[in-house]
């Protein structure tokens, strides 16, 4: 068989089952474009591998079953598309850079390490000085509540925080040298 003589022979197939094919791949995708991509995919494949299909019924019923098997795994990979897009949709998380924040990188670093180090330097208070800071200086309680709330007295809780002020200073007083400098 020539060249001339398969173009036909493919021509004449594609003319014959070209528009059932089309009318069952729409069964399963709604789509015109998509339902003619894959149905000419069905052929293509057909065509391109034709020596080595073995048909056991007919052409028609090979063709017709090709046409479903493409259109299923078309919908399978829609599918696995749709819940991998919706799972990242979920997860994401919002990127942004030191530019999108308006933020000079050297002062972003400043600003976390300093933050970094006051933290550690609380952290590492005497717990009744720790806990007298933390309910004056971030949770914002006034001494009496803070008092109350400790069953310590007033003046317990200023001498309580006079020393833990006192311990920090000293901790970060390289700290405190360092943003004087920048500053």
């Amino acid at each position: 068989m020539d060249r001339s003589d398969n173009q036909y022979e493919f021509e004449r197939m594609f003319r014959q089952y070209y528009p059932i094919l089309c009318r069952i791949a729409h069964g399963y995708v709604r789509e015109r474009m998509i339902v003619e991509e894959l149905v000419s995919d069905v052929f293509v494949r057909f065509w391109n591998n034709r020596s080595r299909i073995v048909i056991q019924s007919s052409l028609q019923d090979y063709l017709y079953k090709s046409t479903q098997n493409a259109c299923i795994d078309y919908l399978r990979t829609q599918q696995k598309h749709r819940l991998h897009t919706s799972y990242i949709e979920e997860q994401a998380i919002e990127c942004t850079t030191l530019a999108d924040l308006g933020e000079n990188p050297l002062d972003y670093i400043i600003k976390t390490e300093t933050e970094e180090k006051i933290r550690r330097a609380i952290e590492e208070l005497p717990e009744r000085y720790r806990l007298t800071f933390k309910l004056r200086q971030i949770d914002e309680l006034s001494y009496e509540e803070i008092a109350e709330k400790m069953s310590i007295s007033k003046n317990t809780v200023k001498s309580n925080l006079r020393d833990a002020m006192s311990i920090l200073r000293e901790k970060l007083k390289d700290l405190l040298i360092l943003i004087l400098i920048y500053l």
